[in-house]
């Protein structure tokens, strides 16, 4: 698996994001969580450094929950898509220390390539 998508709801902007890294990768190497303890579980499964993880997040509440899981998210590359810009919401996303951060009104094409070159340095070492 290359890449695990986690977003607990699926907006229209966000299955906008899915379909583009749907696009990227075969159904073998993706996998898509919908719920926190799911995504737990999971983590705790697999080897350090794989996959990158893609989260969504649609809102604060959402955030705070993952927080709970940083020291899980802290093995792995970790790419957020935040909802919003409010000093908030980025103070607690930082806990969690993504190797690259966006917003859900973002330009896909950046998120496309971060995923590529994060997928390409992986298999590279």
């Amino acid at each position: 698996m290359d890449v695990m998508i986690y977003s607990s709801e699926i907006g229209e902007r966000a299955k906008d994001i899915r379909a583009t890294v749907e696009k990227l990768f075969p159904p073998d190497r993706l996998d898509i969580v919908r719920s926190i303890d799911l995504l737990s579980d999971r983590l705790q499964r697999i080897k350090e450094g794989e996959p990158v993880i893609l989260i969504l997040i649609c809102s604060n509440e959402d955030l705070i929950d993952l927080v709970s899981l940083r020291e899980l998210l802290h093995r792995f590359r970790l790419v957020l898509v935040l909802p919003d810009a409010e000093d908030t919401t980025i103070s607690l996303a930082h806990r969690l220390r993504p190797n690259y951060l966006t917003y859900i009104h973002g330009d896909p094409g950046h998120l496309k390539a971060v995923l590529l070159k994060m997928i390409e340095q992986r298999e590279a070492v």
